[in-house]
């Protein structure tokens, strides 16, 4: 490698860059919910100007993050053996990939059977759909990947990179070659017309299939951006180029995406077999790439933060996670007929907050961390040394460990909810109570009752971790002890009512819970004593105000009416969201409290005590 193509330097260009479009990715699938293309569920909503409106990122969405893609190969050959950059991708890209097609594919193929052939529901619906899918007339056909097609192409392309890398100079030598070709404005006009003659010559044949061995057309685009990423991110001159022009890369894209537009819309678009809509294709394609790399390279290439280092980590696992969360939201929401831009924003946020939600708790759970595509922590290898682990903090380890069983409780009841939900056809979550999904009219009510009794048990023991914790962190007896009889009631109360379910009058044994109501205060009152939290004291206040005004509405003490049959489910919905996720977030800073590196910050009193 010659020293002037080897990338030196870190650039957070293309970090902010892929960020960026792996989140135009999640919106862009949130969109074909209410196009007219064939995708794997609908809304009630379906809007014919959304052909056109996706012209806005698809040109050159994907192009650009497998540019981007091969960019980042090249920063990981620096100082590896091609051997070493090997193995490196595949323990990131192969446990993800299986993980991928085993447990979240098949989630969404179920649903959309359910949608589109009337499959049946339930338990021994979904097990139904599994004997299917990996039998042997299944495994015959293919496994469904589904948005993990990604993933493949990725490791395919990484695995022709490193081929080359392989062959001393080669790509030195390609690298030098795209340097002379793209100097001034060749830089956009040499890509573009690369891109007209491909999507002239192969489109037409090929199509776009998403399908390895026939995608010959993705791979003339694709795997052409990956390498020309690889091969000229450490070039200087052509990041200049980029810089340069990119005013008139903003220009051409400006004037190529209407007319684009135009010619999706009109019927004599594809006139002339197609070429000038290719044309038009391409400019607006590398036009929107070119501008992007350059206003990136000139403003960001050195602006590192917080945020952008959470979210580098983060991505993966919400790409992996997105698509399987937007196609259950779709199915849990799309009931209640809501009105289609409260729907949308309800489905934006249902897919991000929960794909956040699925990174912050597997993040955390070391044996896991590789099947969601992130690196073991402090350099552990995988499996995980369970060992080594016993060893680390044990001064709290039994408290954490009982903290983290409150991190995990809420995560239990969303995901057993919105199974029994799946699994209950015709489920109103506008005026059915959530008990409901656990009574007589339910298809399959083990699914909730044996979820909220776990559920019960673990806010129980979630209940003893926080009085534990409030006496380590501010040698708060009283208050942690009225925590833990709290929590351990309200557990009582959820684990006790799936024994008796609604409609039977000894289901209100639920009723032992309204306690906890009171358990951000308690928490607020034990931790009092305490400087440096106080965010999580915020927090609790804030609950605690949310929970009273909630706990007014639906008890018509304020403005009757407003909860009224038609929108009780939502409100319910509302109340449960806070009264149970609240726990989760106070249970998992806690947790970081009692962590051995944050020791320090105890209170003398809790740190002179033995341990556990």
């Amino acid at each position: 490698m010659t020293p002037q193509a080897a990338p030196s330097i870190r650039r957070y260009d293309l970090d902010w860059i892929r960020v960026a479009a792996f989140g135009l990715l999640i919106l862009y699938h949130v969109g074909l919910v209410y196009g007219v293309y064939d995708w794997h569920v609908h809304s009630v909503h379906t809007f014919e100007w959304m052909r056109e409106a996706v012209l806005v990122t698809n040109p050159w969405r994907l192009t650009l993050l497998f540019l981007v893609s091969g960019a980042a190969l090249r920063f990981m050959t620096l100082r590896r053996t091609p051997r070493e950059v090997a193995r490196a991708r595949f323990a990131r890209l192969a446990p993800p990939l299986l993980f991928g097609a085993a447990v979240l594919v098949p989630i969404q193929s179920w649903i959309e059977a359910r949608d589109k052939a009337d499959w049946p529901g339930g338990l021994d619906g979904y097990l139904a759909w599994m004997q299917r899918e990996f039998g042997w007339s299944g495994l015959a056909d293919g496994v469904p990947v589904n948005h993990l097609w990604f993933v493949v192409y990725i490791a395919a392309y990484s695995a022709v990179a490193i081929l080359l890398w392989r062959r001393a100079g080669l790509i030195d030598r390609l690298g030098d070659a795209l340097e002379r070709m793209l100097r001034g404005p060749r830089l956009l006009v040499v890509p573009i017309l690369y891109l007209v003659a491909i999507r002239i010559a192969l489109f037409p044949i090929f199509g776009l299939t998403n399908n390895l061995p026939f995608d010959w057309y993705n791979h003339a685009l694709s795997l052409g951006a990956f390498l020309f990423g690889f091969a000229v991110v450490g070039r200087e001159s052509i990041w200049r180029g980029f810089e340069r022009w990119r005013w008139v890369a903003v220009g051409l894209a400006v004037v190529a995406l209407p007319i684009m537009m135009l010619q999706v819309w009109h019927p004599g678009g594809r006139a002339f077999f197609g070429v000038p809509k290719a044309i038009v294709y391409g400019v607006d394609q590398w036009a929107v790439i070119a501008a992007i790399l350059g206003f990136g390279s000139r403003w960001l290439r050195d602006r590192s933060s917080p945020v952008l280092t959470y979210l580098t980590e983060a991505t993966f696992p919400l790409y992996l996670a997105h698509q399987t969360v937007l196609v259950v939201a779709v199915w849990i929401i799309r009931p209640a007929r809501l009105p289609a831009g409260l729907e949308a924003l309800s489905l934006i946020a249902a897919t991000f907050l929960g794909s956040l939600l699925i990174y912050e708790i597997v993040r955390r759970i070391d044996p896991i961390r590789p099947l969601w595509g992130l690196k073991p922590r402090d350099g552990r290898p995988w499996p995980l040394d369970l060992a080594a682990w016993r060893g680390e903090g044990a001064r709290y380890r039994r408290r954490r460990a009982l903290l983290a069983v409150g991190v995990a409780a809420p995560v239990l009841a969303l995901i057993v909810v919105l199974v029994a939900s799946a699994a209950y056809p015709g489920f109103d979550n506008a005026t059915q109570f959530l008990s409901e999904l656990g009574g007589a009219t339910a298809r399959a009510p083990i699914i909730f009752n044996a979820g909220v009794f776990a559920a019960g048990v673990m806010a129980g023991l979630a209940g003893i971790g926080f009085g534990l914790a409030l006496y380590a962190l501010s040698g708060a007896r009283a208050a942690g002890a009225v925590t833990a009889v709290v929590f351990v009631l309200a557990g009582a109360g959820l684990s006790l009512s799936t024994l008796y379910p609604w409609p039977d009058p000894r289901h209100m044994v639920i009723n032992l819970g309204l306690g906890i109501q009171l358990a951000p205060l308690l928490l607020f009152w034990g931790l009092s004593s305490r400087r440096d939290l106080p965010g999580l004291k915020i927090f609790l206040a804030v609950t605690f105000a949310v929970m009273a005004v909630l706990t007014l509405f639906t008890k018509h003490l304020v403005f009757p009416g407003t909860v009224n049959p038609a929108n009780v489910g939502w409100w319910e919905r509302a109340y449960a969201i806070v009264l149970v996720c609240w726990v989760g977030v106070a249970a998992w800073v806690l947790e970081r409290k009692l962590r051995p590196d944050a020791a320090h910050a105890a209170s003398g009193v809790a740190a002179s005590r033995p341990a556990e």
